[in-house]
């Protein structure tokens, strides 16, 4: 693909189970976007690409890529010290990596396929970001990089489609990074992102139980260890992300941002799904594969879920990231006609 048409990359973010899996499976049953299904760590996790273009980041944060790289298995190793591994690659047949592809005795070997693809060349980005070049010349490789992604899964699709890529950084260079881009973030009724979270009995993974971790340390420090003090501790990120979103509304223009709370996707998709296609210039037309990974009347069941998994006191102590949840006032840009 030349880069006189080059490809989108579609960017979906939550602020923690926040309903951002809905959105992302609904772009998946699009047959112009190619997507994979796991999270897009490479670029946001502490140490990977993204600390390595932050000066700031970079000199606090070493490099942890090659540890990612040192993980991996043997014969991930072995293939990408060889030139076979790019033959090999060149030769497989595009339409075998292309997850909507109807074959499902080949998922397991697609994502296999995949997964060792993305490595190398992630080892080959960080080979390449160890050399005495400029910060400009960083970045153009990264952008390259995310293009090189696409075109293991994408190479005859519109849009990439990449899954929690961010976190909530304030740092401008991902703009750059993954450009062109659009960028989806979904929100979600705090109360129930606390419920959920106890639901997937995922409330307390932080302290990293049931083995002791730093982190885990520090937060039973700062927090406590009960359930009110892990509750604090998410809501303190809750309202964080929050921030962040706000930040984002006012350094982005709507051509690049849109951000809509999962109440609203799934109570009125139609609407919503509509809203989408706008933004990314999606048609219905290439809605093919409807409902295969999204379904907003059973997702209708994750909405007032704090009802259930929380008690009376613990909802009039959340009663404050209530209010500043409806005070950014996020959906103002998306209230239906």
């Amino acid at each position: 693909m030349t880069k006189s048409k080059a490809r989108c990359n579609i960017l979906v973010c939550g602020t923690m189970s926040s309903g951002s899996s809905a959105m992302h499976n609904l772009l998946k049953e699009y047959d112009n976007i190619g997507h994979f299904s796991m999270e897009f760590d490479d670029y946001r996790a502490p140490g990977l690409v993204a600390d390595q273009l932050d000066y700031s980041s970079s000199i606090n944060f070493p490099n942890q890529i090659d540890k990612v790289i040192k993980n991996s298995n043997f014969i991930k190793r072995l293939l990408f010290r060889t030139l076979l591994w790019d033959y090999f690659f060149k030769c497989i047949p595009k339409r075998y990596l292309d997850i909507n592809y109807n074959n499902r005795k080949l998922e397991k070997l697609q994502k296999k396929i995949i997964e060792t693809r993305l490595s190398s060349l992630l080892r080959q980005l960080n080979k390449s970001l160890k050399k005495n070049i400029s910060f400009e010349e960083k970045i153009q490789l990264s952008n390259q990089w995310i293009h090189d992604i696409g075109n293991v899964f994408s190479i005859k699709k519109e849009y990439t489609l990449f899954d929690q890529p961010l976190t909530n950084s304030f740092s401008a260079n991902w703009t750059s990074v993954f450009n062109p881009y659009k960028l989806i973030i979904v929100y979600r009724n705090p109360l129930d992102q606390i419920a959920d979270m106890i639901n997937r009995r995922i409330l307390f993974l932080p302290y990293g139980a049931p083995y002791m971790t730093i982190a885990g340390d520090n937060l039973e420090a700062i927090y406590g260890r009960d359930r009110k003090g892990a509750i604090r501790f998410q809501l303190d990120a809750i309202k964080r992300r929050l921030e962040w979103i706000d930040y984002l509304k006012k350094t982005l223009d709507q051509d690049h941002l849109l951000v809509l709370d999962f109440e609203g996707l799934v109570n009125n998709y139609s609407e919503y799904k509509s809203k989408v296609e706008g933004f990314l210039g999606l048609t219905k037309d290439n809605h093919k594969f409807k409902n295969r990974y999204f379904d907003p009347i059973k997702s209708k069941e994750n909405v007032g879920l704090f009802k259930k998994h929380l008690s009376e006191d613990e909802i009039k102590d959340l009663s404050d990231i209530e209010v500043k949840w409806e005070n950014l006032k996020l959906i103002s840009q998306y209230e239906l006609d």
